[in-house]
């Protein structure tokens, strides 16, 4: 395996475990509206930005509701979710582990600076990293490669020595358009759907990640 260089992380569902609940305040922004729509589609917008959820839902929907509010009201809600998150089971020892070497580390998330600045407040998160982009850094966003591409620009980063972990197929197609290897973490979806959406190799926790990079 590389001795890779860069590591990026996406955040929710990778560093915090958090997937679920940016779904269940989706959610319930929208049934304070009384907006009917398939809750099926959810999954689709694994690592991608809020607004463009409520975008979709305006267009395919119900064009009454107001993009801006339901994004500030699912904002709220998942405020007063916070106190239910943690880190992602063996992350705390995979970045410990890796900060003993030199290799840079960088945050790169679909969540607004909102939301991370609120999760870093609750979980210190942002320490871990050299550098960080967040929803509003970028003009497109996941599955779209500009995130990575600015987190690989940012740390002046050979992409060919970059490991990106991801847990969702819109992240998974962002970092493989940019260039980079990806492992695929196993917490929003099973190995079969992550290495169907690109992800060069899949683990299950940080253990076997750690374990397969001989770290």
């Amino acid at each position: 395996m590389t001795d890779f260089k860069t590591y990026l992380f996406d955040m929710d569902g990778v560093v915090i475990d958090s997937e679920k609940l940016h779904l269940k305040a989706m959610d319930l922004s929208l049934e304070k509206h009384n907006v009917v729509y398939d809750k099926s589609i959810l999954n689709k917008f694994v690592g991608k930005s809020d607004e463009s959820f409520f975008r979709y839902i305006y267009y395919n929907f119900d064009n009454r509701v107001d993009v801006e509010k339901l994004l500030e009201e699912k904002n709220r809600f998942f405020e007063g979710m916070l106190k239910e998150l943690e880190y992602v089971d063996g992350f705390t020892e995979f970045i410990k582990v890796i900060g003993m070497k030199n290799i840079q580390k960088g945050l790169v998330t679909s969540s607004s600076k909102f939301t991370v600045k609120k999760i870093d407040e609750l979980l210190d998160i942002t320490h871990n990293f050299e550098v960080i982009i967040a929803e509003e850094d970028t003009q497109k966003h996941k599955p779209e490669p500009d995130p990575y591409l600015l987190g690989l620009e940012r740390l002046e980063a050979d992409k060919s020595m970059t490991l990106v972990i991801e847990d969702s197929l819109n992240g998974i197609a962002s970092a493989k358009s940019a260039g980079c290897v990806v492992a695929g973490l196993t917490t929003s979806f099973d190995a079969k759907t992550l290495l169907i959406a690109g992800a060069d190799f899949v683990v299950d926790s940080y253990a076997e990640l750690q374990k397969r990079l001989n770290l």
